[in-house]
């Protein structure tokens, strides 16, 4: 038996994985249906799901500590950006540079060098053993640039403010550089960064318009992660189909989350599949909601079949965070059907 690191770089390289990997961290407390058995059952499926891989550990810091009044806990982040999560996702409500690029004359960027930064996270990679590691760099640059400006300004900025939009997006890139090479120092195994540039039906801007302002420096950061043999994960949610061709081209070797309501999967399998290894992909949005037991196995088992079937090059999983109404027994389908493909 290989060692989960392993097995992982195989699935991601084509290189003939021994089991199909599966990261599946499904929240059970945010589920609706309140049946003690199923949730303990399932809780026990995820105890079989292999342990190969750490996951989620970042590096992030916040300028103040989370605070719950009236059930809305809110915080601001290192960049200055409020947030509020109701209990069903967190949004950013304040942008520290939502009045003009003037007030970047007194901004405080964050420093990527605080010496605290990796203090959690130094022990956890220390016991890391034979699992395979991936950091995340979240909110990698069109997020994190939005959740400055305020998302409408940030889609404008580039045609009204050019000069002042490249200097922030240089900024932020150069931070990002840093994080990524103190991840680089500890050795991680991949770097997931998120960006998400699709809607259900296409991307936000113009694929063109995307290639000039933000494929190069998506390059400089994948190339430093490229670099020293680290894989490149990447969230992108919604149709990101029409530069998905450029993603490759500058080195993406994991996409996720794959959501079968705004991409084709049989069409991404044709076109990409041996390409990318594909992260993801059974459907949040409907399968898992509306379906049977065995519709949710059925599909699992074609995104096996369509992105698995080039020595490699598929990582199981669902399209998004599975919806506080999901039925148990969907989730209980999706556990067993994965781990008949971890045995």
């Amino acid at each position: 038996m290989i060692s989960g690191k392993e097995n992982y770089t195989r699935s991601i390289q084509f290189q003939k994985p021994e089991y199909i990997p599966a990261i599946l961290n499904t929240d059970l407390s945010w589920l609706s249906e309140d049946n003690a058995d199923k949730k303990n059952y399932i809780r026990s499926l995820q105890q079989q799901i292999k342990d190969d891989i750490i996951v989620d550990i970042h590096v992030a810091q916040n300028q103040t500590e989370p605070v719950t009044t009236n059930n809305m806990k809110t915080w601001v982040d290192e960049w200055g950006t409020g947030w509020e999560d109701d209990g069903f996702g967190a949004k950013a409500e304040q942008f520290p540079l939502v009045e003009g690029y003037h007030v970047l004359d007194s901004y405080p960027f964050p420093s990527a060098t605080n010496n605290d930064r990796f203090d959690e996270v130094d022990p956890i990679l220390e016991k890391r053993g034979d699992r395979y590691v991936r950091a995340s760099v979240w909110f990698t640059l069109f997020e994190r640039m939005w959740m400055l400006r305020g998302f409408e300004n940030m889609l404008i900025d580039p045609y009204l403010y050019e000069r002042e939009f490249c200097y922030l997006r240089d900024k932020i890139t150069d931070y990002t550089l840093e994080i990524i090479d103190r991840w680089l120092e500890r050795k991680v195994d991949g770097i997931f960064f998120s960006d998400d540039w699709g809607s259900q039906k296409g991307l936000l801007i113009n694929p063109e318009d995307w290639r000039k302002y933000y494929k190069p420096t998506y390059k400089k950061l994948f190339d430093r992660v490229l670099s020293s043999g680290t894989h490149v994960w990447m969230h992108l949610c919604g149709n990101i189909q029409s530069i998905l061709p450029d993603l490759i081209d500058i080195g993406l070797n994991v996409l996720n989350p794959v959501q079968p309501q705004a991409m084709n999967v049989e069409t991404l399998a044709k076109e990409f599949g041996g390409k990318v290894c594909f992260y993801g992909g059974v459907d949040v949005q409907g399968t898992l909601i509306t379906g049977t037991p065995r519709d949710v196995k059925d599909e699992v088992k074609k995104l096996i079949e369509l992105f698995g079937s080039f020595n490699g090059g598929y990582i199981g999983g669902p399209s998004h965070s599975v919806m506080p109404e999901t039925p148990l027994d969907n989730v209980i389908a999706m556990y067993e059907c994965f781990l008949e493909y971890q045995k």
